[in-house]
């Protein structure tokens, strides 16, 4: 048996677990916000939202919709037959690949048939950051579209390349990491550069935003940042935000990140930047609910398909 392949899923049954909520302080100077790092975990939450039973949403608010590779330095099969999707959810150690981190790669079926796949990248909360290794990448399984895989509640014919890549250190992953993995990806797997989105949660989709502002929908075509703070990002890049289709999330009563880091930048691109060139941004927001704001919008059962919205844009 292959104990450096099976040691990730061993830990991740311990680090998948934690659901306790600290609320690190969180540092908004007009520029990009950084939850400061306090050693634990607050992607994760006693709020009712870890609830993973059936989740109702009529109270939620829809603002905004507008009308209208090469070798990675792994083996890349041919073909993938269909199965649980946690058989193709592969654990690619830093140093594995020319990656900058460590990150966990899934493959959809029929992969390396020669066919070009969307891409969706993956940042997670600041309670998954770790080095990369077979010790810390098993945090990154704790939640969202990694999660749902290794759960094998991810449908096989959802298209994606997904690659969940693990920030090291502490903070949020910056623009520029961002940039560097989505250009390692789109480099190295058989992915059609017209089809590349992102998404991230808490500290994730903090660093996300600030991508978007860098990238000015350069790369990525469109994105979904769950409890995260797009102040900065707005004030820096102001329409050209928008030149990236958003779809952001939060709960109004988050007391990590304020709602206002999705209600600043969203509500300032429909007010004030026209569409077109501006892309479709909108916004929902969940009454009453806390940081966990993205249990119930990657699964689903608030009533959103985020990943049907995602396939809905591709480049010209």
């Amino acid at each position: 048996m292959n104990l450096r392949k099976l040691l990730p899923f061993v830990l991740c049954a311990v680090c998948a677990c934690s659901n306790e909520d600290a609320s690190p302080s969180l540092t908004d100077t007009g520029t990009d916000a950084t939850i400061q790092d306090v050693g634990t975990d607050v992607s994760s939450s006693t709020d009712a939202s870890l609830d993973l039973g059936p989740i109702t949403d009529s109270g939620a608010t829809d603002v905004g919709a507008d009308a209208t590779a090469t070798d990675a330095g792994v083996d890349m099969p041919e073909g993938l037959p269909d199965g649980p999707s946690s058989e193709r959810q592969t654990a690619r150690f830093l140093g594995d690949t020319a990656a900058e981190n460590g990150f966990y790669e899934y493959l959809p079926p029929g992969y390396g048939d020669g066919q070009k796949r969307p891409l969706l990248v993956f940042w997670h909360g600041i309670g998954e950051n770790g080095t990369g290794d077979e010790m810390t990448l098993p945090k990154v399984l704790a939640n969202g579209p990694p999660q749902l895989i290794n759960r094998d509640q991810w449908p096989s014919e959802r298209p994606f390349v997904v690659l969940s890549p693990q920030h090291a250190g502490g903070g949020c992953p910056s623009a520029v990491e961002i940039e560097k993995f989505v250009n390692f990806a789109v480099a190295n797997y058989d992915i059609d550069p017209k089809r590349v989105y992102g998404t991230g949660l808490s500290c994730g989709a903090i660093g996300l935003w600030s991508y978007l502002a860098r990238d000015k929908g350069n790369v990525t075509v469109a994105a979904v940042p769950i409890a995260g703070d797009g102040k900065g990002p707005y004030n820096n890049a102001g329409c050209d935000l928008g030149l990236t289709a958003i779809w952001a999330f939060h709960g109004d009563a988050d007391p990590t990140v304020n709602v206002s880091g999705t209600n600043v930048p969203v509500d300032g691109m429909l007010a004030d930047c026209p569409m077109p060139p501006r892309q479709e941004v909108k916004k929902t927001i969940y009454p009453g609910v806390g940081h966990n704001s993205w249990s119930r919008t990657y699964d689903g059962s608030a009533g959103h398909d985020i990943y049907a919205w995602l396939l809905s844009f591709s480049k010209p």
